[in-house]
């Protein structure tokens, strides 16, 4: 810190302290470098020099040495020697003669040395070759070198480093008097620039140049981008400005388009209410045929437009990012079949085959909302049934994959109808976009389900695609990733006992719906065989009488190309050798009477080709038990319910129940009350939550429907005084169902707020209302 503090002393910035310090260190590490480097060559230079010290005294003594070794003067060589102390390069000296004998003088020094031998040569005699007499070898120590060299370094590094540093030093002042000053005025002018700072242009604190150089040039161009900077913020000021109000206006807009779409639904429901429910009374009154055909027209009527006010209320909530999805387990299979039950109707209505596939790996059951998945799926197949004249509608589930307790789904949906212009198929999903004015018709809708549909798999972390081609019909489907729950008991199979090993004919001219039922039966222990028309089944039939393989059973398709059903069943039951085979019906369009009209024809069993998946192997295993028996009964999906479902639908787990109903419109109030006395309840009712204060003081209730919306006293206030004088009196809870043609997702917050227990939105019908009586009737039976 205190040197940092010096540095700011100095008017040093952290930017020229870095600099001083690279600089610095480059500058020590160059000397240290180039000084290594003349260290290296003066060693080498010293070294050389001690050799050729070595080389010159043994030349001067070698003469004379050769001699007195060849004449045996032994003292004199020995006196030689010692003359050698005289120079101070060599330390150690030794003589070895020929014969063996040693002479040596000095110390032999420690650490490193040099030691260099010469040859003793006695050369006196011109008769006679020279002849070596012995070896003079001379020593001398190294590290008085290293010494020197050493001290020598250290003075020049000291000298080098006092010069390098003086140098940077002076470096340093003038790249700050030059040019570091000004970057930091420039630095220091950007760091305080804002809308007032900007009115005042840059200037620097120096002479002006004979000719612009670099900081001149950075100076311009700072005081260029400062006044574009004025000009550019002065105009985002104004922007800001009105866009703030023009998100307030939006705010408030978006505020008035969820209350307009609250009113208008609450004030479209009340109506909608009445006719939905008397035309659901009038269905059980004597009707004849064109009276019947009117209240169908009310009943589809009514039904779109809930349907369109309940896509306006679900894409006002995904806008808002209020819908919230469920996450409980549930059947899948059990999904889709409510699903075909409900469209069925309709699809028979257009002559199509509504066909469902399902992929044998799907789990019994998996976690999610079941609700937006119908919801979709629901959207998809009303559209293919909407855009399909002829051919079929196919839904299909198929397994992608499992992994980590998640399972990849794709819920596809397959028409053969009108088909999508490629140009068209981005705009598919856009509200309020009906493609099929450009078939020259105008059909019903919106043009909301797909855009909800794309919205709500969006919302699932899933993918809505489609394929089309005109003409050729359309593929919608939706890829979805969901866990699977773990199952709270074990699920009971379909009982396929009495079908193992039973040899099955399916007859079907259509192939799509021959290979659905070929793919059903092949997951059980059974033969197979399949045909396309009357004739071969007639001719299989034959075939396998007289080979001993009979058929068990023919599943035959109500319509086929070469010959009436009907006629092809009075045949086959007309020959008394295939009187033990059962007949099984499928059909795409049943009609009302065509169960009876087969089972005149000799039919054993009539199932609708939509069905097929919860109830073709029921129907087959109860033909083999009813054969196994000698038995022969005709089937039909309700004969394989232990009780009749209308009459047990009819009467409450509970039996009657009390319910005090509060609305004040006299019509649905009147609506309302028929229908809860239809579903075995005894009602009184309530104009207002000041009228029904007065009664549930008196009266026992299991139950209170009340209207949110009434004068004076209105539901919510009414279910807070009913909360109060239950406290008040120790009074046991009496539930409390909202009846509310408000269906935002705050009116829900409001009345749970408010004390109520559940919540429904109108237009409420018969099966609303029994589902809400079972779900109370549960829960006071079991209290």
């Amino acid at each position: 810190m205190s040197s940092n503090r010096f540095l700011k002393r100095l008017g040093i910035r952290p930017l020229a302290a870095r600099l001083l310090a690279y600089v610095l260190l480059f500058s020590l590490v160059f000397s240290l470098i180039a000084t290594g480097i003349q260290m290296i060559g003066e060693f080498e230079r010293r070294k050389e020099d001690l050799r050729s010290t070595q080389v010159r005294a043994a030349e001067l003594v070698s003469g004379s040495m050769s001699n007195n070794i060849w004449l045996m003067n032994f003292s004199e060589v020995a006196n030689s020697l010692e003359d050698m102390k005289a120079v101070a390069a060599i330390q150690h000296a030794r003589v070895v003669t020929s014969t063996g004998d040693q002479f040596t003088t000095g110390t032999f020094p420690e650490g490193r040395v040099m030691s260099q031998t010469f040859p003793l040569v006695f050369d006196r005699s011109t008769f006679r070759s020279p002849e070596d007499v012995g070896q003079l070898t001379l020593t001398s120590s190294v590290e008085r070198i290293y010494d020197d060299l050493r001290d020598r370094a250290l003075l020049n590094l000291l000298f080098q480093s006092i010069v390098v540093m003086l140098g940077t030093f002076g470096l340093l002042i003038i790249v700050r008097l030059t040019l570091s000053r000004h970057l930091e005025t420039m630095a220091d002018y950007a760091a305080r620039l804002n809308l007032d700072a900007l009115v005042d242009p840059l200037k620097l604190k120096r002479s002006a140049p004979k000719t612009p150089d670099e900081l001149t040039e950075l100076e311009q161009a700072l005081n260029k981008m400062r006044l574009q900077i004025l000009e550019d913020t002065q105009s985002l000021r104004q922007t800001t400005i009105q866009s703030q109000g023009e998100r307030d206006q939006a705010i408030r807009a978006n505020h008035a388009k969820n209350q307009f779409l609250a009113n208008v639904s609450h004030e479209l429901r009340i109506p909608l209410q009445s006719i939905l429910g008397y035309a659901n009374l009038l269905t059980d009154t004597p009707l004849d045929q064109e009276q019947s055909e009117y209240v169908a027209t009310l009943l589809n009527a009514s039904e779109g437009l809930s349907a369109i006010i309940n896509d306006l209320l679900d894409i006002s909530s995904m806008e808002a990012g209020k819908l919230m999805l469920e996450d409980i387990p549930f059947d899948l299979r059990s999904t889709l079949n409510d699903l075909v039950h409900m469209l069925g109707p309709r699809a028979r209505e257009k002559g199509l085959a509504l066909e469902l596939r399902i992929d044998e790996n799907l789990p019994w059951v998996l976690k999610g909302d079941p609700v937006r998945i119908r919801q979709i799926l629901l959207n998809l197949t009303s559209n293919a049934i909407k855009f399909t004249d002829s051919g079929h509608v196919l839904i299909s589930i198929e397994v992608l994959g499992r992994r980590d307790g998640q399972l990849r789904l794709r819920l596809a949906v397959e028409d053969t109808g009108v088909g999508i212009n490629p140009e068209d198929i981005p705009l598919v999903c856009e509200p309020y976009v009906q493609l099929q004015q450009s078939f020259q018709r105008q059909l019903p809708g919106a043009g909301l389900g797909l855009t909800i549909c794309r919205q709500l798999a969006n919302l699932m972390d899933g993918t809505l695609d489609l394929e089309s081609r005109p003409g050729e019909g359309s593929t919608f489907w939706i890829e979805l990733q969901l866990p699977v729950a773990p199952e709270s008991s074990t699920r009971v199979r379909p009982d396929d006992r009495m079908m193992k090993n039973r040899r099955i004919l399916v007859v079907d001219s259509y192939e799509l719906s021959r290979k659905i039922t070929l793919e059903m039966l092949s997951r059980h222990n059974v033969h197979i065989e399949a045909v396309k028309s009357a004739g071969e089944a007639l001719t299989s039939v034959r075939q396998a009488f007289d080979s001993q393989q009979k058929f068990d059973a023919i599943v035959l398709d109500g319509f086929v190309p070469d010959m009436d059903s009907d006629l092809l069943c009075r045949q086959i039951r007309g020959n008394p050798l295939w009187a033990d085979m059962r007949l099984l019906l499928l059909s795409s369009n049943p009609q009302r009477g065509d169960a009876e009209h087969f089972r005149q024809a000799g039919a054993d069993a009539f199932l609708s080709k939509s069905l097929r998946e919860s109830c073709l192997m029921p129907i087959l295993n109860q033909l083999f038990a009813d054969a196994a028996k000698n038995e022969r009964r005709f089937l039909t999906r309700f004969s394989l319910q232990a009780v009749n479902d209308s009459s047990r639908r009819r009467e409450l787990p509970c039996g009657r129940m009390k319910v005090l109903l509060v609305e004040d419109n006299p019509v649905n109030r009147t609506l309302t009350r028929r229908l809860l006395e239809k579903l075995g309840c005894d009602v009184m009712t309530a104009n207002d939550g000041e009228a029904a204060a007065s009664l549930w003081q008196v009266n026992p209730f299991d139950l209170v429907f009340m209207d949110c919306v009434m004068p004076r006293v209105d539901g919510f206030e009414a279910t807070r005084r009913l909360r109060h004088w239950e406290s008040t009196n120790q009074h046991d809870r009496i539930p409390v169902v909202a009846l509310t043609a408000s269906a935002m997702e705050e009116d829900e917050e409001k009345c749970r707020r408010a004390g109520m227990d559940s919540f429904v939105a109108k237009p409420v019908n018969i099966e609303m209302l029994r589902a809400v009586l079972e779900q109370y009737c549960k829960a006071s039976a079991v209290s």
